[in-house]
């Protein structure tokens, strides 16, 4: 019996990478170095159809290196200029990153420079990470030399590209060990006027958070002790984006520092289901009526956990943000949610028991079981 073949999804984004672009670098190319063979690079075309995304990018990469100079130097100032000269933009230049973290470790200066220049059009935070990996003296001064620069895409990157567990990236395992280096970096930012900048820095402490809790919420509540009135509302933000993991995970010290600490005093109804039997294309709705028990208001962290069937027909723990709820003394409130039950990527369901929880300020107060049929 002849194989499947896949479906090929016309909008999925490895499609950016296509005969369009390949001429367009062609013709930047050739502009910035005139020996460009453009009639051989622009064969590469032919070959993309097959690839997914990261293929295609690596080839396209290749094709480039075939008909640049040898002399990885001279090659690095042609894309650079080639970069410059205006007409490509963001994921145009992805090739060109990639052309710098595979070759240039031997010349950390100059390629960081060319980073430097290129994390301007398209992140090179992924690119970045094997100097770090090779080079991280070299490289750590390098960035936290650079969160001085008046562009916040070159202060976003100096964050970014240092977190020790970037998503798609190469984990920066000493840095997981001993994060102490990217948060030298996040002490020169740690208040930036930049949203763009403030979300890698929570994203940092998130990835810091997940190895060394405790020395998040130090270095938060030393910053706290540090910031003004201006600052304040930015800190504040970072702190709840940055403690964002701990606080489902329903650590103490953590939910003490967002204002959550003690143990929630409420009485809780019945955790109703909307049915006890699913399918994929069912909603899921709960409700849930709570109760202050408790004399003075009082700030509850409400969360919810989906205990997910696997294959090994183990429960697996999904931990999703509810409500944050300032309840009244002896008010009454009804929690309502809906949860969709379509499959997502990054999630196969398989038939089973499952398990729905109610977590308040880190505790488990409610949980009910129901069943998913495919």
């Amino acid at each position: 019996m002849p194989a499947v073949q896949k479906k090929d999804n016309p909008s999925a984004f490895k499609h950016w990478f296509n005969k369009e672009l390949v001429l367009r670098l062609s013709d930047s190319l050739k502009k910035a170095y005139p020996a460009f063979n453009a009639k051989n690079f622009n064969l590469v075309s032919s070959k993309l159809a097959p690839l997914e995304m990261k293929p295609r990018v690596l080839l396209i990469r290749d094709a480039m290196m075939a008909e640049l100079p040898k002399d990885y130097l001279k090659a690095l100032q042609i894309l650079v200029k080639s970069a410059q000269l205006g007409n490509l933009k963001g994921f145009d230049l992805w090739p060109y990153t990639e052309f710098i973290q595979a070759n240039g470790l031997d010349h950390v200066e100059e390629s960081l420079e060319a980073l430097y220049v290129l994390t301007q059009k398209f992140t090179a935070e992924f690119a970045v990470r094997p100097f770090l990996i090779h080079h991280p003296k070299k490289t750590f001064s390098t960035l936290k030399k650079w969160t001085s620069d008046d562009r916040e895409h070159i202060r976003r990157w100096a964050s970014e590209g240092t977190r020790p567990r970037l998503p798609w990236g190469a984990k920066l395992k000493a840095s997981i060990v001993d994060p102490t280096p990217g948060l030298e970096i996040l002490e020169k930012i740690k208040f930036d006027d930049s949203l763009y900048v403030r979300k890698s820095i929570a994203n940092h402490l998130n990835d810091i958070a997940k190895d060394h809790p405790d020395l998040v919420i130090e270095t938060l509540k030393a910053w706290q002790k540090k910031v003004t009135a201006k600052d304040k509302a930015k800190l504040d933000w970072i702190t709840k984006q940055a403690l964002r993991t701990l606080i489902k995970q329903g650590y103490p010290k953590a939910l003490d520092v967002m204002g959550f600490g003690g143990k929630a005093e409420v009485k809780l109804g019945e955790l109703k289901l909307n049915k006890k039997k699913f399918t994929e294309k069912d909603i899921l709705t709960f409700e849930l009526e709570m109760i202050s028990k408790s004399a003075k208001a009082q700030t509850l962290a409400v969360d919810y956990i989906i205990h997910y069937q696997k294959a090994n027909n183990k429960l697996s723990p999904k931990v999703f943000k509810l409500k944050v709820l300032e309840l009244k003394p002896k008010e009454a409130f009804t929690l309502k949610k809906n949860h969709s039950l379509k499959p997502v990527t990054t999630r196969k369901h398989y038939a089973g028991l499952h398990k729905l929880e109610i977590q308040v300020n880190g505790k488990i107060l409610a949980t009910v079981e129901w069943h998913l049929n495919l």
